[in-house]
């Protein structure tokens, strides 16, 4: 049986634990606390392969470092963009491409690079958006 698109999110944000200090849902977040990170779901293309072969599923990662301080929401913001390290988001949302075992693969293809977020009633907030493509099977 194909995963649940609550299984994919919840294994997304499970991916993302890892990253210190990093505060991960599933779940869109109505006033998160950076850091921070919620997973959206975004575009769906059905049968990739015949006989419902293959689906492809495409996520958004949005992440907030914060605002707080200028300097220091850009230097956390600048290891969560890089490609590997501990605070990498690409490495940890490719740490596990099956999602246990719930999908066939995963990647990050892209990145926005920083964005500014506004918030009800507080101060805007840095982030990124990551966007990860999942393949699933069909079944």
């Amino acid at each position: 049986m194909a995963p649940s698109v609550a299984d994919i999110r919840t294994g997304l944000a499970a991916n993302l634990a890892p990253i210190p200090g990093l505060q991960e849902s599933p779940w869109l977040l109505s006033n998160p606390t950076p850091p921070a990170a919620e997973i959206q779901p975004d575009e769906v293309d059905y049968d990739q392969a015949l006989g419902r072969g293959l689906d492809r599923w495409r996520f958004t990662v949005r992440v907030f470092a914060g605002f707080t301080s200028d300097v220091g929401a850009q230097k956390l913001l600048d290891l969560m963009l890089a490609p590997s390290g501990p605070r990498s988001v690409k490495a940890a949302l490719e740490s596990d491409c099956t999602l246990g075992g719930k999908v066939d693969d995963l990647r990050v293809t892209r990145c926005s690079g920083y964005r500014l977020y506004g918030r009800d009633g507080g101060p805007s907030v840095l982030g990124a958006e990551w966007q990860v493509e999942v393949l699933v099977a069909g079944r």
